[in-house]
């Protein structure tokens, strides 16, 4: 720890619009307070008024369900003109949206903090409109620096603000799309995206299966329910029921207790060569990765970023239009996951893969290449860096 830290003013905002924003802030929060600064961590949504807290958070999980090629089109629609150069539809959103969380900039002013970091969007879009300079200037010559946090193998041009910093974002290809656009290099930080930092220091497979249980010799598949609806699960455990491989298969439902109970019900009397331990929410997941040898869910930002930690080849169901599209194109582009598309070849793959010895390592290495456990240290280091030097 650097005594110059010390008393420095960290203040992270997230977003509620799933977990990953607000799991990458969690990673982050621990890691700055692990360098003995002061940090506070805040939901944008609980600064904003209760009728758009409801909608938005509900809004765009209803439509993906529900009409996901419209979402396509109007993510497609939105990213057409990305720039840090503010068009005059960009300018009137954003004054929108400051009437919604009209709070943020009280709280901005209150806390006076020597930096924010954000990992969604939406604060950044807010604090880009002409009456936020001000607020952003601790003095005639000083501001408080804004760093974004991309959450996912994409930038969306939302993710794009005026009087940002820096941006960190997951690989090589992102930084070279924002120097596209005319960010400067200095600008951009390839650090990976950050989650919890128990993914530096996972237990070997062995240890991680004796420590929950399983058998050593035994393949185990860790399959993520939550996320995904009965409807979409049904006919994948069905056919897991029937799959010809010994294999243990760990399903996790979240915090739905009746996803549990039906997922429960539905693996009843499964057959001795495929044995299911179906459970609800889990504290213990980067233990749980660490166990098994492959990860079946949805692709998001955070658990693409943990399954690549944990050097777990990822099979892919029914990814959201825009972000996990691009999530899934950049984990099949490295070789570390492929995708259950039509679900009627689920058991067909599964059984390629645990019986062929040479896919199962080439996925395995793929991932272990390209993951990026150290992501919440490397933003810390550098957030702090700069807030030392800023304006010296």
């Amino acid at each position: 720890m650097d005594a110059k830290q010390v008393g420095k003013r960290i203040l992270l905002v997230s977003a509620s619009i799933g977990g990953g924003h607000v799991a990458a802030a969690r990673a982050l929060e621990t890691s700055f307070k692990g360098e003995g600064v002061q940090v506070t961590h805040i939901d944008l949504l609980d600064y904003t008024s209760l009728p758009f807290r409801r909608f938005y958070r509900q809004a765009y999980f209803d439509l993906v369900r529900t009409a996901p090629e419209f979402v396509d089109w109007l993510g497609t629609r939105l990213d057409r003109h990305p720039s840090e150069t503010q068009s005059r539809q960009r300018k009137l959103r954003a004054r929108a949206t400051r009437l919604i969380s009209y709070h943020l900039p009280r709280l901005i002013k209150r806390y006076s903090p020597d930096a924010i970091v954000h990992t969604h969007f939406l604060a950044p879009e807010i604090l880009s409109t002409k009456l936020m300079p001000d607020l952003l200037r601790l003095g005639s010559e000083k501001r408080i620096p804004q760093y974004v946090v991309i959450t996912d193998f994409f930038a969306h041009s939302l993710w794009i603000q005026p009087n940002v910093e820096k941006y960190f974002v997951a690989t090589e290809e992102i930084s070279v799309h924002l120097q596209s656009l005319g960010i400067e290099d200095t600008r951009v930080c390839i650090s990976g995206i950050p989650i919890n930092p128990v993914f530096q220091k996972l237990e070997a497979k062995t240890l991680a299966r004796q420590m929950l249980g399983y058998h050593p010799d035994k393949d185990l598949l860790l399959f993520m329910a939550s996320g995904l609806d009965y409807r979409t699960l049904e006919p994948l455990i069905k056919q897991l029921r029937q799959l010809k491989w010994p294999l243990m298969t760990v399903i996790v439902c979240g915090r739905s207790a009746e996803l549990e109970a039906r997922l429960g019900n539905l693996v009843a009397g499964a057959n001795e060569l495929v044995q299911f331990e179906v459970m609800g929410y889990r504290d213990d997941i980067p233990r749980l990765m660490a166990a098994a040898d492959l990860f079946v869910g949805k692709p998001g930002g955070l658990t693409t970023s943990e399954a690549l930690a944990a050097s777990l080849p990822f099979a892919i169901v029914q990814p959201y239009p825009l972000q996990e599209e691009a999530n899934t194109n950049y984990l099949l582009e490295i070789g570390a996951a492929f995708r259950i598309e039509p679900s009627s070849t689920f058991n067909y793959k599964l059984k390629r893969f645990f019986e062929t010895h040479e896919l199962r390592q080439q996925m395995t290495q793929a991932a272990r290449q390209h993951s990026r456990p150290e992501a919440a240290h490397i933003i810390t280091e550098t957030v702090l860096n700069d807030a030392l030097n800023q304006f010296k």
